[in-house]
Parts: structure tokens; C-alpha cells; sequence
């Protein structure tokens, strides 16, 4: 049986798990078979062999799964072949080690204890460690590049008055161009959590400054710090910038992309940034990435998936970045995470070490991308069939 999530997994349910994937990928590469020029069944063989990839990766760290592989790995006589074995198995004991060591963090305190096990549903806490959430409080991004999407057809969204509206933020009175708040019942809803849902309210590209700012007052604070992406103003004033009414809490929308998410400790919305991501993913978020520490746990919660990851290379550190302080890590060198938004996995538990390696950060951007069209497509198809 499975241990508590984020524990270890048991060999029989991802047994099941990765037979049902390839199942779901015979399937799909049988109907390209025979209409091999149709984009819709090549998608979903695409997405068919990413799930089979991603599952066998977690098989891969189970007990039956890392002794299937080191069965295989001795009498293989193809040096690539018994290299590409041996590669799995390592990723599979890392993964494993990866579980165990966030189960223990959990039992020890660090988080919530729960004795549930996979097979009795959804356990009541991602495994993020608290201390370090406190910590940080604030998106662990890795983002860079300019900003993109037409900032001129989105003043007014969601308006509901906000153009009478001050607001004084670091000692700077703004006016916002919107204002966006969540339906009751999901209000109620993070309020059963313990989690705040406030009014998010859209500053004016000219006030990107005072966004800015505050992304820089926090990694003052923080000795996280070297984790944290600051945009330029510039680029700021082509995203749309969403803040509490304290201004000390925000979320940027970047075309479909979800970055400089921040909360200062000193906010007047404790727990905030779950409603946020919420509020983006309704504004067009799609997607995001983040080093492989405690933020993939907090956006698996809100819904995105990983679908691809980027071994760390010193040659690319931030600027400051100290070893030591995030050794906790992978000792101080994690992967870059990159996630695309499923409604369908609101709630969902991060496993360290899913989503597909990539050779480079805009391949991580394409296959994010990618995931999102794909769900697209999908979700529209599901909308014709009940029209009908």
C-alpha cells in the first residue's frame, strides 16, 4: 500500500497506473495508425506518451520498479541502452529518497501528520514544509525574457467601480483600473481552509513601479532572495499587476504566464496566495515555473501540473545564489519546474521529480505550452458533446 502522500508509492497501484497509461497510449497511437495525418489524434498521442512517460518515472521509484530495472540492467548488452537504465534507476531512488524525506518532514511536525494513504483519497495537506513558506513568501521564479500580449484592450476588466478608488501603497496613493473578486461560494470555500480570498485590484501599467517595488522590498527581507526574479519596470508596464488593497500581497499575469507571485509577512491577507493563483487562472494564467523547492506543492494545489523540468547548471545561477542556504534542495541545486494549469487538478499533491527533462528553459516553456493547447482542445471537445 501506498505510504501517506507525499510518501513513497507502492509497486501494485502504479503497477495499475502505468498499465492504464499505456493502455490509453496503444489506443491512441492505434487510431494514428490509421489516419496518420489527423492533428487531433497526433495531440493526443503527444499527450498519451507524456502521462506514460511521467507515470513510469514514478513506477520507476517503487520497490518493483527499481528491481525490474536492475534485473534488466546486467544482462544488457547495448551500452546505451544499459546507460539509459541505469539513468532511470538513479532518477527513481532520487524521486524515492525525494518522498520519503518529505514524509518525514511531515511527521516530524514540519507539516500536518496524515495517516492516509493514496487509496483512501485525497489527503488533507500537500506536504509543503510551513517553515519554509514563512520563510519565503514568494515566488521561487526563475522567469526572464520581456514581457509579451497587448496591455491596451485590457484596461477595464472586471471593473466594478475601482476607477474611484485610492489606494496607498509604500506611502504612493494609485488608482486602480479594476478591481476582481472571487463568487461567494468560492470565497466560502478558501475561508473553510483557513485561507484569505480578497479583492485583487489591477494596477495601471504607469504604477508598475510601485509593483516593482515591492517585489524589491521583500527580497530585502529575504535570504532567499537570489531565487526571486525582478522584472525591469519596463517590462512590468506590459503585464497585468494584481495586488490586495495593502498592496502587500500580488501575482503578475505575463501574456499566459503566472509570475512574481508575492505575499510580505506583514500582509493584512494571511494565506492569500492559493486565492490569487485562482484569480489569475481566471485571467488567462495558463502556466509558470519555479525552482524545485516548496512552490511546486503550492501550485499542484492550484491546479498545474508538471510537465517538464531542467537539471540545474551552475554555468546558470542567480546572481548571489548561496549553496548552502538551499541545500535542503538537491543540495543546493534544484531543478527548474515548469507547470501548465488543469482545472481538473485543483487539489492535486506534487510528487518531486515529475514532468519530462528538457535540454533547455524555452523547451520547458514549449512543452508547457503545449500541455495548455492540448487541454484546450480537449475541454472544447467535452463542451460540443454536451451541446449536442
Amino acid at each position: 500500500m501506498c505510504r501517506p502522500k507525499p510518501g513513497p508509492r507502492c509497486t501494485p497501484h502504479i503497477r495499475k497506473r502505468l498499465d492504464k497509461a499505456a493502455a490509453r497510449l496503444d489506443s491512441a497511437r492505434a487510431g494514428l495508425d490509421q489516419n496518420p495525418t489527423h492533428a487531433g489524434l497526433q495531440r493526443r498521442v503527444a499527450a498519451a506518451e507524456a502521462a506514460y512517460r511521467d507515470n513510469l518515472k514514478v513506477y520507476d521509484s517503487t520497490p518493483g520498479g527499481q528491481n525490474e530495472l536492475r534485473t534488466a540492467i546486467e544482462p544488457e548488452p547495448e551500452p546505451g541502452r544499459r546507460a539509459e537504465l541505469m539513468r532511470r534507476l538513479a532518477v527513481g531512488q532520487q524521486l524515492r529518497t525525494a518522498q520519503t524525506e518529505a514524509m518525514r518532514r511531515i511527521r516530524s511536525g514540519v507539516d500536518n501528520d496524515n495517516t492516509r494513504g493514496e487509496h483512501d483519497g485525497r489527503t488533507d495537506d500537500a506536504g509543503t514544509p510551513r517553515e519554509i513558506l514563512e520563510e519565503v513568501r514568494l515566488e521561487l521564479g526563475t522567469a526572464g525574457g520581456p514581457a509579451q500580449g497587448d496591455r491596451s484592450t485590457l484596461s477595464g476588466l472586471g471593473d466594478r467601480g475601482s476607477r474611484n478608488l485610492r489606494l496607498l501603497i509604500g506611502g504612493q496613493q494609485v488608482q486602480p483600473v479594476a478591481d476582481h473578486v472571487l463568487s461567494a461560494d468560492e470565497r466560502e470555500s478558501f475561508a473553510a481552509r483557513g485561507l484569505s480570498a480578497p479583492t485583487l485590484y489591477e494596477l495601471a501599467p504607469t504604477d508598475a513601479d510601485v509593483y516593482r517595488e515591492q517585489m524589491l522590498e521583500l527580497t530585502r527581507k529575504n535570504p532567499y532572495a537570489a531565487s526571486v526574479h525582478v522584472y525591469d519596470e519596463d517590462e512590468y508596464r506590459q503585464m497585468r499587476l494584481l495586488v490586495t488593497d495593502d498592496g502587500k500581497a500580488g501575482v503578475a499575469i505575463k501574456d499566459d504566464e503566472v509570475v512574481s507571485v508575492f505575499a510580505h509577512k506583514d500582509s493584512a491577507h494571511a494565506d492569500v496566495a492559493q486565492s490569487m493563483l485562482r484569480q489569475t487562472t481566471m485571467l488567462g494564467g495558463r502556466r509558470l515555473d519555479c525552482f524545485d523547492t516548496v512552490l511546486p506543492n503550492l501550485y499542484a494545489d492550484a491546479g498545474f501540473v508538471p510537465v517538464a523540468r531542467l537539471a540545474w547548471n551552475d554555468d546558470y545561477a542567480p546572481k548571489g545564489w548561496d549553496y548552502q542556504q538551499f541545500s535542503r534542495f538537491n543540495g543546493g541545486r534544484p531543478d527548474v519546474v515548469f507547470m501548465a494549469y488543469n482545472a481538473d487538478h485543483v487539489g492535486d499533491i506534487y510528487t518531486p521529480g515529475t514532468g519530462e527533462y528538457v535540454d533547455d528553459y524555452d523547451e520547458g516553456i514549449a512543452c508547457a505550452q503545449a500541455y495548455r493547447h492540448v487541454e484546450n482542445r480537449r475541454a472544447q471537445a467535452v463542451n460540443n458533446m454536451l451541446e449536442v
